[in-house]
């Protein structure tokens, strides 16, 4: 390879970016949160009309309603109602480009024979957000935010900085049962890969998060687990309540925030599991799971609790953002075969040490398994800067393992 074509290579691999999202916290006036509400019912309001505007044109003359004849029909509006143009018309647009997206996500799943799903319309306690698809009309100062329709600038709390590199692409606000908070996507480079120096295999599991194949594991949180007491007992508390009452709609409350409280420190547990695996290591080896097969299957509430699919998103764009390379492997068999000779011992579930009638090995099924997904990620295709890490790797585990033994012993 050239010289000339190494520094394109290495030029395009530093150009590629990743687009983050930084949730603030928002700091609204009573004026300025009475303005937000009306915002969301506007925006509500205005996603129902282009949906019943979209169906009554194919009811009636068979006409399929685009995003483009919606925005320019927005646009008219615009020009002929006051009321309309005190918003910004990139707000507006984001929300019909909201609907378009539904009907594209509609004819998708008819086509993949799947679930059809067919946009509904929504209700006041199902559409709590609205944002900008772009940075038009809005502009961020000194940690606040201004734009038409707002009275006076809007204060976020900055509880994190964003990177002095970040390029501002879009923002959503959302309510939720805390109040108001805003989503600010932002484009970041990804710095050059790192070395593949230090290698682990990872393998998920339920009464274990997440078994290392150097040993190490990262137990498992079991957060809806953890809140069933408090749940059952909120979900008692309303459905005793009078329907229609203020109390139940107090009640109501007590159970949306049980659960953001679960959903709260389910992510934190995901964040810093996956945040200590991108700092610890320069190749992380995990399994391309099919969670969605997963999570039909007898154990769908431990799954659905593990949340496996957003562990894996989290550390995607962790490690694209720090330097990792992040290598997912064929999951089958992980766990019969064995990872010092290959061979395959058959296992029942509930069989949780590896047994291998034919060289010996007897370690852990979890830490067995994750020593199998680092061999698959160094002989795979295309990772020649990694091949044969996963036989060093295993044979530093066989070593530590046995030292860890006689200390045990």
């Amino acid at each position: 390879m050239s010289l000339a074509r190494a520094m394109l290579i290495e030029s395009q691999r530093q150009a590629i970016s990743v687009i983050l999202t930084y949730r603030y916290r928002l700091l609204p006036t009573k004026r300025q949160y009475r303005a937000l509400e009306a915002i969301l019912e506007s925006q509500r309001q205005l996603y129902n009309a282009a949906l019943e505007e979209r169906i009554d044109a194919y009811r009636k003359a068979h006409v399929t309603r685009t995003y483009f004849d919606q925005s320019k029909a927005l646009t008219e509006w615009r020009h002929e109602d006051p009321e309309a143009s005190a918003l910004p018309v990139a707000l507006q647009r984001a929300t019909l480009k909201r609907l378009d997206e539904a009907y594209k996500g509609f004819f998708r799943r008819v086509k993949s024979s799947g679930k059809p799903g067919f946009p509904r319309f929504r209700g006041k306690g199902w559409f709590d957000s609205f944002g900008f698809r772009e940075l038009s009309g809005i502009s961020m100062h000194a940690g606040k935010l201004r734009f038409k329709g707002m009275p006076r600038a809007l204060r976020i709390h900055v509880h994190r900085p964003m990177p002095a590199d970040a390029v501002l692409k879009s923002c959503v606000f959302r309510r939720d049962v805390k109040g108001w908070t805003v989503g600010l996507a932002a484009e970041i480079p990804t710095p050059s890969l790192r070395r593949g120096e230090r290698v682990v295999g990872v393998d998920l599991g339920i009464t274990t998060f997440a078994a290392l194949s150097d040993g190490a594991v990262i137990p498992s949180l079991k957060a809806a687990r953890l809140a069933e007491r408090h749940l059952r007992t909120a979900q008692r508390a309303l459905a005793r309540k009078k329907r229609g009452s203020r109390g139940r709609g107090k009640a109501r409350i007590a159970v949306r925030r049980c659960h953001a409280a679960t959903v709260r420190r389910r992510a934190n547990h995901l964040h810093q599991a996956s945040a200590r695996l991108v700092r610890d290591y320069d190749v992380i080896a995990i399994e391309a799971l099919q969670v969605r097969g997963l999570a039909r299957s007898s154990l769908a509430k431990d799954v659905h609790d593990a949340s496996w699919a957003k562990f894996i998103s989290f550390l995607r764009y962790k490690a694209a953002k720090a330097g990792t390379r992040l290598i997912e492997v064929d999951p089958r068999n992980t766990s019969q075969d064995c990872s010092d000779c290959g061979a395959r011992v058959p296992k029942e579930l509930g069989d949780r040490q590896h047994q291998c009638p034919h060289c010996g090995l007897s370690v852990d099924r979890d830490l067995n398994a994750a020593r199998n997904i680092l061999n698959r990620a160094g002989v795979g295709p295309g990772l020649r800067n990694v091949a044969g890490c996963g036989m060093r790797a295993s044979g530093n585990l066989s070593e530590s393992t046995r030292s860890r033994q006689e200390t045990s012993e």
